[in-house]
């Protein structure tokens, strides 16, 4: 009988038994050790880049919470936007609580999008925790509207953005403006920093950008009078309730841009495209996952050092500085909104695939 299997029945034995499942999963997450173990912390990333920053930081303040007080170490293994590094951990990483793995957006893009390169299941894994980002959307003033409320009267405008293709994350901002029926061309090739600088110098009039490049590059030129703050994705709360971004707290969610510009509340297989992307997009937009066939002993383990991680005053004071104070999720919150990201149905992904051929001339 394998372990796992051990584990299962004795939990059933003891709740039967009038144990609470919870008392009985931390007992066993309790037994777990590694002490004298070296964990390893896969970056399918180059180094420098956001994603590195944040998991050498969750390597950093999550090791001394690990039962045994373990070695961490951080391995950059860059290639392919991330699918080389993640289909090696998924064929290759040992279940025993030695090896994790980091994930940005583009884990999750490259698979709902069924890149032919990847080979990795992202629902098999689960997540240590799942730190949310929020992202935000400005345009440029001679544009001359100020909020949402007044994007009707630019729908029959050109309107340049920048995004690096068709199939990055950039999508998600792309779907959004064919939903509200923006005339919005993009200009192909420009990373983020690039599409930042291309909107300074006025050769783009819309952009969007995380609270961290807000405060850094965009709210100077909110000041100046050059960009207008629009609207947000918006942000899922505990109760699974879509709502204002904490971070924009005043500026309106993009379903309630949707329904001031349509009238109508947003629906059909565009959307639905859309509120898959948005969980990637911010609600899941950094993590560490444990492989596929990890024990529920060291799940358990994780959830409680995770727990313990996030309120430790030198990580809150981190991981604020780096993501904006966005709360840090674990166990079951992490879980749903980590399932959430990867939930693509039949009639979305048909609806997308015709689009991008249609709007871009690109194949899936």
């Amino acid at each position: 009988m394998t372990k796992s299997k051990t584990i299962g029945l004795a939990i059933a034995a003891m709740v039967s038994g009038g144990v609470s499942a919870t008392a009985v999963t931390a007992a066993y997450g309790q037994d777990f050790t590694l002490r004298g173990e070296r964990v390893e912390v896969v970056l399918p990333y180059s180094p420098g880049g956001s994603a590195d920053a944040y998991g050498r930081l969750i390597a950093k303040y999550l090791q001394p919470h690990l039962p045994g007080n373990p070695t961490v170490i951080v391995r950059n293994e860059p290639g392919a936007g991330a699918i080389a590094g993640t289909n090696n951990f998924d064929a290759n990483a040992d279940a025993d609580g030695t090896m994790l793995l980091v994930t940005s957006t583009s884990t999750q893009m490259n698979y709902l999008l069924q890149d032919s390169r990847v080979n990795y299941d992202l629902t098999q894994m689960t997540p240590v925790v799942v730190n949310p980002l929020g992202m935000m959307v400005y345009v440029r003033e001679e544009l001359g509207i100020e909020s949402a409320e007044e994007l009707p009267s630019i729908l029959d405008t050109p309107i340049r953005s920048g995004a690096h293709t068709p199939t990055s994350a950039d999508l998600v901002q792309l779907i959004e403006f064919h939903i509200l029926g923006l005339d919005v061309e993009p200009v192909f090739g420009l990373q983020r920093g690039d599409a930042k600088q291309a909107f300074e110098r006025g050769e783009i009039q819309i952009s969007y950008d995380n609270p961290l490049a807000y405060s850094t590059y965009v709210e100077p030129m909110v000041e100046a009078g050059i960009a207008k703050p629009i609207y947000t994705m918006g942000y899922v709360d505990a109760s699974g309730d879509h709502v204002v971004d904490p971070a924009f707290p005043d500026l309106p969610t993009f379903p309630e841009t949707v329904e001031t510009v349509t009238g109508e509340a947003p629906s059909g297989p565009a959307y639905d495209a859309w509120q898959t992307m948005f969980f990637s997009r911010v609600m899941a937009s950094k993590s560490v996952q444990l492989p596929k066939g990890t024990s529920p002993e060291i799940v358990e383990a994780y959830r409680q050092a995770a727990e313990a991680m996030t309120q430790d005053p030198a990580y809150i004071e981190a991981i604020e500085s780096l993501t904006g104070g966005y709360p840090t999720l674990y166990g079951q919150e992490a879980a749903d909104r980590w399932q959430q990201s990867l939930q693509f149905d039949s009639e979305s992904r048909e609806w997308l695939r015709n689009w991008l051929v249609e709007t871009y001339d690109v194949s899936l």
